[in-house]
């Protein structure tokens, strides 16, 4: 047996050995809200108790869950970062259409929240640990950061999307992007009106997108060289084709059925937990709709402050609540109190989420349509009315309302009337419960778990090479992929053609 057999024998016996004992897993998020660490944790928690020895590093000092199990660490650079770009998302950027403008700073951010993980202290004492070692890292969205702690590891790594497939993405791991028929998620139109002009505009973000990230991409790695000291690593769209594994967190139901490869492996549903028992919910918001004919809660999530509302706007809600005074509302609010709130309303800054949507009681649920909220409605089929601001919110709206689980509405022409009118739907029409617990089912229905699915294969890729799971397309680029150049050559060809015959024909003639 040739030594580079035997070599490669060792390793792959060692790598499984260290895999049956247990690996060494690092969950990295930078740019990310506690949305983002909710919908992932789950499989943490399930890593850890499998024997896998499991870093979380996350940029908030008050995360939503733990373990005793997971080691957890908070750069405190990043803290303050943090809370002053992401929780409390105006209103008044939707509002005054500046929604596109915020995105684009999403991407300038990430750059200092890079700087800010690598110049924490937390961060600095742990890579000073010796003999760290890490056999996986779990990237978040835009946490491109990361690529040097993988890079400095020799570690595999996967990408975690906590939305749908972001359209920046695709190049990257080699997916022909279906601008045909699936809108960008940026977009506000429908599949339905996708005609000539909107098919261009869908070319034309996804293009955007892409080279936006690449821009991006390239003020990253600057900071990761000179903060890991890291003069030889490779570009960051190298790691990209490297990708092991794409945890996507994404369901037909909720998103638009897509050609995804192997490597991309759904995750929505980690959230609906087959034994969850509601408990029941405090003194304060159970008395408050005992009594009633039911009630309907409201929340935007933890990024967007409803209290950053215009005064205008806030009193078309509080109208159309006034006007239902057999509901009750439950509202999700930061913020003071208005002296106007209606007697019907109960703001408070914190809810039980998962207990109110199973609560019998409840008729209906408005939402900014993010996926962790949307998939707990469909966990627990209470029917939708969506009002999105930003990121993937509308996309996730579209879609909910043409399969009949939501009614959209805009928050730039809310009016009490309109928004009264979607509320007496929603508890009126059977037709909308029972659509909602017909898609509830389906969302449900699986072959396997989605968690022990998702736990599958992270302990898949730590055993195997992944390269047979990769798109043939993805050294290629995009105009190849999609077969741009070869459209051209025809085209090319054509015109030369046709110009010859013309000019054949009117030599002879």
């Amino acid at each position: 047996m040739k030594i580079s057999n035997v070599y490669f024998c060792a390793i792959s016996f060692l790598s499984a050995v260290s895999c049956i004992s247990g690996s060494n897993i690092l969950f990295l998020q930078i740019s990310a809200t506690p949305s983002h660490r909710m919908t992932i944790w789950p499989l943490a928690e399930k890593l850890a108790d499998a024997g896998h020895k499991i870093t979380y590093i996350f940029p908030n000092e008050k995360p939503i869950g733990s373990h005793p199990k997971i080691e957890e660490l908070t750069p405190s650079k990043m803290v303050k970062l943090m809370s002053d770009f992401a929780p409390g998302f105006d209103i008044n950027i939707r509002l005054n259409d500046k929604v596109d403008e915020w995105h684009q700073q999403v991407f300038s951010s990430s750059v200092q929240f890079c700087e800010a993980l690598y110049d924490s202290p937390e961060i600095k004492k742990w890579l000073d640990r010796p003999g760290l070692k890490y056999d996986l890292v779990i990237l978040d969205i835009l946490s491109e950061c990361g690529y040097g702690l993988v890079y400095k590891f020799k570690a595999k790594h996967v990408q975690y999307l906590p939305t749908s497939m972001t359209p920046f993405n695709f190049d990257g791991i080699g997916i022909v992007p279906e601008t045909s028929s699936i809108p960008d998620m940026s977009q506000k139109f429908k599949p339905s009106e996708l005609g000539f002009i909107n098919r261009v505009r869908n070319t034309m973000m996804m293009l955007l997108w892409r080279y936006s990230y690449l821009y991006f991409a390239g003020n990253v790695l600057p900071v990761i060289k000179s903060k890991l000291n890291l003069t030889d690593i490779p570009s960051l769209t190298e790691f990209e084709r490297n990708t092991s594994l794409v945890l996507v967190n994404h369901h037909f139901i909720e998103d638009y059925p897509r050609s995804l490869p192997p490597m991309v492996v759904p995750l929505s549903g980690l959230l609906c937990n087959k034994s969850y028992k509601p408990n029941p919910l405090p003194e304060k918001i159970s008395s408050f709709i005992g009594g009633s004919e039911g009630f309907i809660y409201i929340s935007f999530g933890n990024a967007v402050a409803a209290s950053s509302m215009p005064d205008s706007l806030r009193e078309e809600f509080f109208g159309a609540f006034r006007s239902l005074p057999k509901l009750k509302f439950l509202w999700k609010w930061t913020g003071s109190i208005p002296d106007n709130t209606p007697a019907n309303v109960l703001l408070l800054p914190w809810f039980p989420q998962n207990d109110i949507l199973a609560h019998p009681k409840v008729k209906g649920f408005v939402t900014h349509a993010g996926r962790p909220s949307t998939q707990e409605a469909l966990c627990f089929a209470t029917p939708l009315i969506t009002i999105p601001f930003f990121g993937d919110q509308d996309a996730n709206a579209n879609r909910l309302e043409s399969i009949g689980a939501a009614i959209l509405l805009d928050i730039t022409n809310i009016t009490s009337t309109l928004l009264k009118d979607s509320i007496q739907e929603l508890i009126q029409n059977p037709q909308r419960k029972s659509r909602m617990m017909e898609l509830s089912k389906m969302f449900k229905d699986r072959p396997m778990d989605p968690l022990e699915n998702a736990f599958y294969w992270i302990e898949f890729i730590l055993r195997y090479d992944t390269s047979l799971l990769k798109p043939l397309g993805v050294d290629q680029t995009w105009y190849q992929r999609d077969g741009w150049h070869v459209l051209c050559i025809c085209i090319v060809i054509l015109v030369i053609v046709v110009t010859v015959l013309i000019s054949y024909n009117s030599i002879c003639s």
